[in-house]
């Protein structure tokens, strides 16, 4: 018993002292953050980021949705998912892609917007399968963390969320919906006529 008792000490004693440390690389390229056993857990939010503080009483935000590591500042976390994610904002890379020869699905999305939430499944299914045959584009009209999305909602008429609009070939507006509308077959009719023209 005591054999059991000493080994399982022994155990527990030196597996506590292994802790992980995580280097965390700033906006400024030259410092690095770390968290490691000093640094104190503050909060996690599940599927999307913890909270720490470390021994300077500094935040670091570390991602758990998609493991892109750490960041200094909440926005700077935010910036980096919303990137992973394919969210754009700039109206002059969206238009080459509406105009680059393949049919566009153009997403007008917020991060708060239940139907949007709710929509993400067949949506998800849907770019798997046309990943090929069509580019799919991600605006987040609430746009708190990237640049200035105004001109691009202004420009292709965005005021609700969730909005979608496919484009053909050519460029041209062949449907729109506002509201939740996440019908995966007729989305998915939609599609494909505007890959075959």
């Amino acid at each position: 018993m005591k054999v059991l008792f000493l080994s399982i000490f022994i155990f527990l004693f030196f597996g506590c002292n292994n802790q992980e440390t995580f280097e965390v690389q700033t906006s400024n390229s030259d410092e690095v953050l770390i968290i490691d056993e000093k640094t104190k857990l503050v909060r996690t939010f599940e599927n999307d980021y913890s909270l720490w503080k470390n021994q300077n009483n500094e935040d670091i935000y570390k991602d758990l949705s998609s493991n892109l590591g750490s960041f200094n500042s909440f926005e700077n976390l935010r910036e980096a998912q919303y990137r992973s994610r394919g969210i754009m904002t700039d109206l002059s890379e969206i238009e080459l892609l509406i105009g680059s020869g393949k049919p566009t699905f153009l997403e007008g999305w917020s991060e708060t917007c239940v139907y949007c939430k709710m929509s993400e499944v067949v949506l998800r299914d849907l770019k798997e399968e046309y990943k090929q045959d069509v580019n799919f584009i991600v605006i987040d009209v609430a746009n708190r963390y990237l640049e200035d999305v105004t001109p691009t909602v202004k420009q292709f008429e965005i005021f609700s969320t969730p909005t979608y609009i496919i484009f053909d070939n050519n460029g041209d507006e062949i449907y729109r919906s506002v509201g939740y509308s996440a019908q995966k077959n007729k989305l998915s009719e939609i599609l494909s006529n505007a890959s075959k023209n």
